[in-house]
């Protein structure tokens, strides 16, 4: 319980650092409508739902670091299918710029030659991602990495719990501490381990 608690904190200090660096995001999902309109991928009839759709993702990751936190709010309230939903949509755009970063970084480091089609795409495409610092890097590396170990922890904790009612419905004369999980005389009014006092 504890741990995932820590992982929330960690993608709110993500999310900062998002904040602070000003990860935009939303040309990217702008120019994703252009060039499925232009190769003829969505029907006239349907170019007003996903012009729509796009907006509302690209307001999302236009606001990537604050998406993140309304995206906490909705875990703490134990909406977390919501909230790594919101995560997802705010981080992916990040998640795209830390992979062209990566690929521009291996292509100047390794000194690759390509030919001036795949420079130039690689160029308009490193140009779309943009962050404006460091922090804003570290910030969505943050939070992706916070969010997968958030949603481990979540899922561990889910298994404990289902442990430990397996365990309590096969011994009817013990309960079990619902702050540390110690078994206890069923007639205990508080836990010898932790102390927690409980009816």
């Amino acid at each position: 319980m504890k741990t995932k608690y820590f992982w929330i904190l960690v993608i709110i200090v993500g999310a900062i650092l998002m904040i602070l660096g000003s990860a935009i995001g939303s040309q990217f999902y702008t120019v994703l409508l252009e060039q499925l309109i232009l190769a003829g991928f969505i029907g006239p009839e349907f170019i007003p739902l996903v012009t729509s759709i796009m907006v509302v993702l690209g307001y999302i990751a236009l606001y990537g670091g604050y998406s993140v936190l309304v995206a906490v709010f909705f875990i703490l309230i134990k909406w977390s299918r919501v909230g790594r939903i919101i995560i997802t949509i705010a981080t992916g755009f990040g998640v795209l710029g830390l992979i062209i970063y990566g690929v521009s970084w291996a292509v100047g480091y390794f000194s690759v030659d390509l030919s001036a089609t795949w420079q130039t795409i690689l160029d308009t495409v490193h140009g779309i991602f943009t962050f404006d610092s460091g922090m804003a890097l570290a910030g969505t590396a943050v939070v992706v990495v916070g969010k997968f170990l958030f949603k481990r922890a979540e899922r561990a904790d889910k298994q404990e719990a289902k442990e430990v009612k397996r365990s309590s419905a096969s011994n009817p004369d013990s309960k079990f501490c619902p702050n540390c999980g110690s078994e206890l005389p069923v007639h205990a009014n508080f836990c010898n381990k932790c102390g927690k006092t409980f009816d």
